[in-house]
């Protein structure tokens, strides 16, 4: 399958959200068109507003931002696609507070095969990046020394869910509609195998951390599903109380950006699945002593060798991650409590 390059036009999803607005902003920085898609008028106009700012010589050929007020509508997004070379789909609910595990899976599995379909009438589309998650390979918050590859699926989470229903915990609901949407994308690329124009390449990353791509007001309104909600609490004041069940599956944003896009680029990454996930160090070489844990206990470890053998990915490391951080909420004063007079 061809590969692409600068000047594609790729279609991003959820395009004003953690993920997908880095990955706006970096396919442009490297003479992508983008086509942004966001659910209501205010995203649309704040994200133009932001890509105006930030590049301010980019033109309406290289980026348009479109409305779709729900994706599950049947070909909502096939008017879009008619210039299009790749899709990059990010946009699925990122909350843990649901009721019913159907506003977990529906939006996920229809939100992603209803990508794949209309995509299959467009024979310019080469390549579809799809943005899962560790969740739909394991659960990452048990005290158990596994290793887990892209190999493996979340079937606990399915089964507890089908099993137990709103019993469940967010988490698990968020899991196993994961999981769930990913089994249905590779059903229907391989029920329709030679007959598609595109190659799907899935992104499962862990817990995202790193700055942030957009200008928001302060920390306490940071939307980010992510952990950098997690990481924000290493510079509240007093600290929290100890976190009961924390992932070590830490991934920085710009390298789950960074295998979007190669993932885009590279022939070898056509119907593949990837893990992306940081090596873990200590975070006590950044925070302060008395924040800093000294041992972890037993977790399970989400390889990265297959992004870092096929895609030659080199990831950062947490404390890179963190400095990162300090960076950039420095840079927009939040740090001036912590500041020593």
């Amino acid at each position: 399958m061809p590969t692409l390059s600068p000047p594609a036009r790729i279609l991003v999803t959820g395009a004003n959200g953690y993920v997908g607005c880095w990955i706006v902003r970096t396919l442009l920085q490297r003479g992508y068109c983008v086509r942004g898609v966001v659910r209501c008028e205010d995203k649309a106009r704040s994200l133009s507003a932001l890509i105006k700012a930030k590049y301010p010589s980019v033109d309406a050929n290289q980026f348009d931002c479109a409305i779709i007020p729900d994706i599950l509508a049947d070909d909502s997004i096939n008017a879009l696609l008619g210039d299009v070379q790749g899709i990059v789909h990010t946009a699925t609910p990122v909350t843990f507070d649901l009721d019913d595990p159907e506003d977990y899976i529906k939006p996920a599995v229809q939100g992603t095969l209803g990508i794949l379909k209309s995509a299959a009438k467009h024979p310019d589309i080469k390549r579809i990046v799809v943005t899962s998650s560790t969740g739909a390979v394991a659960e990452s918050l048990v005290q158990e020394a596994s290793v887990y590859t892209e190999e493996d699926f979340n079937d606990f989470a399915v089964d507890t869910v089908k099993r137990v229903g709103k019993a469940a915990s967010g988490i698990l609901k968020y899991d196993a509609s994961k999981a769930l949407a990913e089994k249905a994308a590779w059903k229907y690329c391989e029920d329709h195998k030679g007959n598609l124009p595109y190659e799907l390449s899935i992104i499962a990353p862990g817990w995202i951390c790193g700055p942030i791509p957009d200008d928001p007001p302060s920390p306490e309104s940071l939307v980010a599903p992510s952990a950098v909600m997690e990481w924000t609490q290493l510079f509240v004041s007093p600290p929290p109380a100890p976190h009961p069940a924390m992932p070590f599956n830490y991934v920085d944003i710009r390298d789950v950006v960074e295998m979007h896009i190669r993932a885009l680029e590279l022939s070898e990454a056509g119907g593949e699945r990837f893990i992306a996930t940081s090596p873990l160090n200590i975070v006590s070489q950044t925070t302060p002593e008395e924040r800093a844990s000294t041992e972890l206990p037993p977790h399970p470890i989400f390889s990265n060798e297959k992004a870092k053998r096929k895609l030659g990915m080199v990831f950062k490391i947490v404390p890179d991650t963190l400095k990162a951080i300090v960076e950039d909420f420095g840079a927009r004063g939040w740090l001036k409590h912590l500041e020593v007079a």
